[in-house]
């Protein structure tokens, strides 16, 4: 299995994980090899002291940072910047009405303001685009709140030549990759978004949400501006059209308060994207579900005994009707949509879960985060954890690669045998052949 992920100092690193390597055996054996390495420098100390207590510093780090047996981790793409961490990272769909190679490719939104397509075999930038002014001081006060920054909560491809972002000032942007191309949309919505997320299947359909801010959808195609109507695309402006679908709040709770908003992230849950259902997490411990279909307000309001912290990250699983959801201090949980009950967790993270992701068949699931680690469990059953790898970047996105199959034990042991009597039938091919 294979996974890439996108840090806070601006690498996207490749991990690979070898299926038939249990977690336990590539535990014992970094243990064991961790304890030959202390035995040696131990021996080597008592040959010369002096200095093996320099080299004895200089090891300490590598030796606890030991790579489990099956697990490897490469660099694929940057160089170490801060300035130009990771903050979004998507994987266009391929099916979704792009080019056919649109799954090669990573979509990136960095610190520094630029999105870039970078390829996913070469980790070579293929197209780039830079915010003019992203990193200008910004001081804005919101919700009792002051925003002293830019950054991104969203990206993604619309087609193989044109991507869709989001700030946490609500600024939308739609435009072909380019200096010198000019946007397609330019759209400001309310500040303080917390949340972007593309249609999967309908790319040019996008679902924005944050603090105050509730869950609206647009349409690239027909969403109109007073600059658009001018034809002078040259700043942000606010529609002039009507989103396909906005969300009301709830009503006011048993003492006639007004109930806060604070959606945190974001997914579609059905494949139409005019009508879509739609699911949101909150920073007040709630999971909502609404359906454009029925009504403006949650279809489903569910936040009693969900959890007990506030809820950062969503998944909805492709495979059953169920979602993943994570806290802000290290919880991963599974929730039935039929039910709306918690119906188990993943344990193990040690700070909070960043980005989530789900094997081809959905019997798996990945989380990393603060940590630096990528554990994968079952997705049911005991929800064990199988691998886990060590990144040492604190880990923004995380990306499954299903192009990369895994091979059962039986499957491999098949292919070794195949092998075997392909080699004996060329070594008897040779033998006929010298006889004549």
């Amino acid at each position: 299995m294979r996974f890439y992920t996108g840090d806070d100092v601006g690498l996207i690193k490749g991990v690979d994980i070898d299926p038939a390597v249990s977690l336990l055996d590539a535990q014992a054996a970094a243990a064991k090899k961790l304890r030959l390495e202390a035995k040696a420098k131990k021996a080597a100390s008592i040959v010369a002291a002096k200095g093996a207590t320099s080299n004895g510093d200089a090891g300490s780090g590598a030796a606890g940072e030991a790579v489990l047996e099956g697990v490897e981790v490469w660099t694929q793409s940057g160089t170490v910047s801060r300035g130009r961490g990771i903050q979004q990272m998507a994987v266009p769909n391929a099916t979704a009405g792009g080019d056919g190679d649109a799954g090669a490719v990573f979509v990136v939104a960095r610190a520094d303001g630029t999105v870039e397509t970078i390829a996913k075999e070469s980790g070579a930038v293929v197209e780039a685009h830079t915010e003019q002014g992203f990193a200008a001081p910004v001081s804005i006060k919101h919700s009792g709140r002051q925003i002293t920054e830019r950054r991104y909560v969203g990206v993604g491809a619309v087609d193989g030549t044109s991507f869709i972002s989001c700030t946490n000032l609500g600024e939308v942007r739609c435009q072909r990759f380019g200096e010198d191309e000019e946007p397609r949309v330019l759209l400001k919505l309310p500040v303080e978004a917390c949340r972007m997320r593309v249609h999967a299947k309908s790319p040019r359909v996008f679902a924005v949400g944050g603090r105050e801010q509730e869950l609206s959808v647009w349409d690239v195609d027909a969403v109109g501006t007073a600059a658009a109507a001018a034809e002078v695309v040259a700043e942000y402006r606010k529609p002039t059209t009507a989103p396909l679908f906005r969300a009301k709040n709830v009503r006011p709770d048993s003492l006639g308060l007004r109930v806060p908003v604070w959606i945190t992230d974001i997914q579609f849950l059905s494949d139409s994207a005019t009508a879509p259902t739609v699911a949101v997490s909150t920073g007040y411990k709630q999971i909502r579900i609404y359906d454009a279909r029925a009504d403006a307000r949650p279809i489903h309001d569910w936040s009693d005994g969900v959890s007990a912290h506030p809820i950062t990250r969503l998944l909805a699983s492709h495979a059953k009707p169920e979602l993943f959801f994570a806290d802000n201090v290290g919880g991963l949980h599974q929730l039935d949509l039929r039910t709306g009950r918690v119906v188990g967790g993943y344990r193990g993270f040690a700070g909070a879960v960043t980005s989530v992701a789900l094997s081809e068949d959905g019997a798996m699931v990945a989380g990393a985060g603060l940590d630096r680690f990528v554990r994968v469990y079952e997705a049911d059953g005991m929800r064990r954890l199988l691998h886990c790898a060590y990144v040492k970047q604190r880990v923004a996105q995380l990306h499954w690669d299903w192009s990369v199959k895994d091979v059962s034990p039986e499957e491999a042991e098949r292919r070794e045998e195949d092998e075997i009597w392909d080699a004996m039938q060329t070594r008897r091919s040779k033998r006929k052949a010298a006889a004549c």
